[in-house]
């Protein structure tokens, strides 16, 4: 497993060191949050006064809508990390010339930190539920 680079140098993703890429994809995710469906809630979508006690009804667990992390990783990549935290941040790109994605993980263990892992897409092909390579893990301060 490659899981350390040349201290020489900054490792590369895509051409751009990586600590730069996983700042720029976490600007990216702070500047343009999500949108949750009930965020601009403006009025009721139940006629509360048809509810005893002008209570809306329970909802039920259909209703209630998911939290979706905010980046949508493949199974075998996620699976690469050793650990299920939604990701705050993926990127398909390339690393030492393979293909493979940038995943970045809130630190397991300091808010101000970021964990970044690049692991080899090719699982995503050939083992889609399998693990991929796990090719290179920093930690990044917080941008």
């Amino acid at each position: 497993m490659g899981a350390s680079a040349s201290k020489a140098g900054e490792s590369t993703f895509s051409g751009s060191p990586l600590s730069q890429r996983v700042h720029a994809l976490l600007s990216n995710v702070e500047a343009s949050p999500p949108k949750h469906p009930n965020a601009e809630k403006q009025a009721p979508s139940v006629d509360v006064r048809s509810t005893p006690g002008g209570e809306p009804p329970a909802a039920s667990a259909s209703d209630t809508p998911l939290r979706a992390p905010v980046a949508s990783v493949p199974a075998c990549v996620q699976l690469s990390t050793g650990r299920k935290a939604a990701a705050l941040a993926v990127e398909e790109g390339t690393y030492e010339g393979t293909n493979a994605f940038l995943v970045v993980l809130p630190h397991e263990t300091d808010a101000a930190l970021v964990q970044a892992y690049v692991i080899d897409a090719s699982c995503v092909r050939t083992d889609p539920a399998g693990k991929g390579d796990l090719l290179l893990t920093r930690t990044y301060a917080r941008p």
